[in-house]
C-alpha cells in the first residue's frame, strides 16, 4: 500500500514528484473511504440493534472506536508534511488499523450475517473461530507484505526449524483443534444435545464446541470443559435433545430388583402402573417393563420409558424409585437383601399404626355410631395400613370398590371429573358408600403429601354381620340419614319417603353381603 512508500520531501519538483504526490493522495483517499464505510456500516448495525432492543455486540463498538482512531491518525498523516519520519510511522500504524477494521468488517459479513441467516442464527463457535483466524491471518500477511515490505519467502525459510519446534510443543493443542472439527461436523454432537461420558462420570448438555474443548452444562448448572481428544477417544452415549420429535428421542432406562417370591407378571403390572402414573413419562412411545436378569438375590426388571426433556432425567428417576418403594411395600412385598447378608435384627415397621385413632374415628362417625364398643374394636382390628406417596391415587373415579379409608396422617385431595372438590386431612374418612353398598368410586382421591390410611375391607364388616343380625337394619337407617344429610337443595322428605329409602338401602346391603 502507499503507506509503505517513502514520503516525498517538501519542495520536490518534476513530473516524478507530482506523480508520487498523486499516488500518496490516492491511497489516503482509499483509506479514508474504507474507514468511513466501516464506521457507517457498524453505526447502522448498532442503531438497528438498539431499535430491536438487542445488546450491541462488543466487536461493533470496538470497531467503531478503532475506525475513529484510524481517522485521527489519517489526519495527522496528511498534515505532518514537515516531519517525514513521524509521518512514515503514522502511515504504517494507520495502514495496520485500516487492515484490522477491514478484517472485522469481512468477519461480520461472513459470520454474523451470511452464516447466521443460513443457519438460522446458530453459528458454531468452532466455525466462527476458524473464519476469524483465516481472515486475520490474511490481514497479517497483507500487512507484512504491503505495509512493512517484508519478503515472506525469506521469513518462511529462516523459521522452518522454529515452526517445527512450536508445532511439537503444541501437539496436544493441535490434536484438540483437529478433533474439534470432527466433533463439530457430527450431527449427534450438536448444541443442545445431552450426552453421558461413563469413563468420566459426566452427564450434561453440550453448550459449545471450541478449538480445545467441549463445554458441558451439568444438572447442577456447572460448566465442565472436556478436551476434544477425550470426547473423541471415549465412549459417549447421546440422549438427544428436547427439540427433536418424541419418536426420535433416546429412551431412558432404570433397573429395579424385586423378590423371587413376587410373580413376574404381577411385578410387570405393578411397575408399569408406576410408569403410567408418572406425569413426566410420555404416553407415546409407550413405556415398557422387561425382566432383564435373574440375579443372585432378586429378579432385576428393566424400565424403559421416554421423557419430554433430558434435563428432567434425574427428577424422573427420583420420582419413579420413590413411588416404586411405596407401591411395592403397599402390595405386601419388599426389596430383597443379598443372600450373603445375615440379618440378625428384627426389621422395624417403617410406619407405626395406632388402631386407637381408627377406633376413635369410627366412634365419632354417625354411620357407625350404632356399633358397640366390642364391634367397633373388631372392625378396627380388621383394618389394613396403606401408605401413599405424594401424587399417588388411593382410589380412582369409576373403579369398583368395597372398602372404607380413614386418614391417619397427611392430606389428600378429592377430584371429581379432574376438578378438586375437597381436601381431606387427618381424622377424615372416605369410601363408606363402597364399603356398605359396593358402589363404584364417585371421585378420585389423590395424596397431596405422604399419607397413612387405614383401610377397612368388606370382609371385616361381614364378620360383624354374622355376629349381629340386627346390624344390617341399623346400618341401613344410618346410611339413609347420611345420604339425606349430605344431599344439598333436596326437597322436604316425608316420613313415608324415609321408610321407603331405608327399605331400599336394607335390600342393597343384604344383596351386597349375601344375606337373605
Amino acid at each position: 500500500m502507499a503507506a509503505a512508500q517513502a514520503p516525498i520531501p517538501a519542495g520536490s519538483q518534476g513530473s516524478e514528484g507530482i506523480l508520487s504526490l498523486v499516488d500518496i493522495n490516492y491511497f489516503l483517499v482509499n483509506k479514508l473511504v474504507v474507514l468511513v464505510g466501516v464506521i457507517l456500516f457498524f453505526t447502522v448495525v448498532a442503531v438497528v440493534g438498539r431499535i430491536r432492543r438487542r445488546p450491541c455486540p462488543s466487536q461493533v463498538a470496538g470497531t467503531i472506536k478503532l475506525s475513529l482512531l484510524g481517522l485521527l491518525l489519517l489526519y495527522f498523516e496528511a498534515t505532518l508534511t514537515d516531519f517525514p519520519n513521524y509521518r512514515l510511522i503514522l502511515a504504517r500504524l494507520q495502514s495496520v488499523i485500516v487492515l484490522v477494521c477491514l478484517a472485522r468488517l469481512v468477519i461480520y459479513l461472513l459470520v454474523d450475517m451470511a452464516l447466521a441467516l443460513r443457519r438460522h442464527g446458530e453459528v458454531p463457535m468452532l466455525l466462527r473461530d476458524a473464519i476469524r483466524l483465516a481472515v486475520y491471518l490474511v490481514a497479517a500477511i497483507a500487512s507484512l507484505r504491503l505495509v512493512f515490505q517484508v519478503d515472506l519467502s525469506a521469513v518462511i525459510t529462516t523459521t522452518t526449524v522454529l515452526t517445527a519446534a512450536i508445532a511439537f510443543a503444541m501437539q496436544t493443542t493441535l490434536s484438540n483443534a483437529f478433533h474439534g472439527f470432527s466433533v463439530q461436523i457430527d450431527p449427534l454432537m450438536g448444541r443442545g444435545t445431552w450426552i453421558t461420558i461413563p469413563e468420566k462420570n459426566l452427564f450434561g448438555e453440550i453448550v459449545n464446541v471450541g478449538f480445545r474443548y467441549i463445554t458441558l452444562r451439568t444438572l447442577d448448572n456447572n460448566q465442565v470443559l472436556v478436551p476434544n481428544s477425550v470426547a473423541v477417544q471415549s465412549i459417549i452415549t447421546t440422549h438427544g435433545s428436547s427439540l427433536v420429535p418424541a419418536a426420535e428421542r433416546a429412551a431412558q432406562t432404570l433397573t429395579i430388583g424385586l423378590p423371587y417370591e413376587l410373580p413376574p407378571e404381577q411385578a410387570r403390572s405393578l411397575l408399569l402402573k408406576i410408569l403410567r402414573d408418572e406425569p413426566r413419562v410420555l404416553d407415546e412411545p409407550q413405556p415398557v417393563v422387561r425382566l432383564q436378569t435373574l440375579a443372585d438375590s432378586s429378579i432385576v426388571y428393566l424400565l424403559k420409558f421416554w421423557i419430554a426433556d433430558p434435563v428432567q432425567r434425574g427428577i424422573t428417576f427420583d420420582a419413579l424409585q420413590t413411588k416404586a418403594w411405596y407401591a411395592v411395600h403397599r402390595a405386601g412385598w419388599g426389596f430383597p437383601f443379598p443372600h450373603r447378608q445375615i440379618v440378625t435384627a428384627t426389621p422395624r415397621e417403617p410406619f407405626p399404626f395406632s388402631r386407637q385413632e381408627l377406633l376413635d374415628g369410627l366412634r365419632q362417625s354417625h354411620l357407625f355410631s350404632a356399633l358397640s364398643d366390642g364391634e367397633a374394636q373388631l372392625l378396627a382390628d380388621g383394618a389394613l395400613l396403606r401408605v401413599f406417596a405424594p401424587g399417588e391415587a388411593a382410589v380412582r373415579q369409576g373403579d369398583e370398590g368395597s372398602s372404607l379409608f380413614f386418614v391417619l396422617s397427611g392430606s389428600l385431595e378429592v377430584l371429581a371429573d379432574d376438578r378438586q372438590v375437597a381436601l381431606l386431612e387427618r381424622g377424615r374418612m372416605f369410601g363408606e358408600m363402597s364399603l356398605l353398598t359396593g358402589e363404584p368410586r364417585r371421585a378420585t382421591v389423590r395424596a397431596v403429601s405422604e399419607c397413612m390410611l387405614a383401610e377397612v375391607p368388606k370382609q371385616a364388616l361381614a364378620e360383624l354381620l354374622q355376629r349381629n343380625e340386627r346390624l344390617l337394619e341399623q346400618l341401613s337407617e344410618a346410611l339413609e340419614r347420611h345420604r339425606g344429610g349430605i344431599r344439598e337443595h333436596a326437597a322436604q322428605r316425608t316420613e313415608q319417603d324415609s321408610d321407603r329409602r331405608r327399605a331400599d338401602y336394607l335390600s342393597v346391603l343384604k344383596s351386597f353381603f349375601g344375606r337373605r
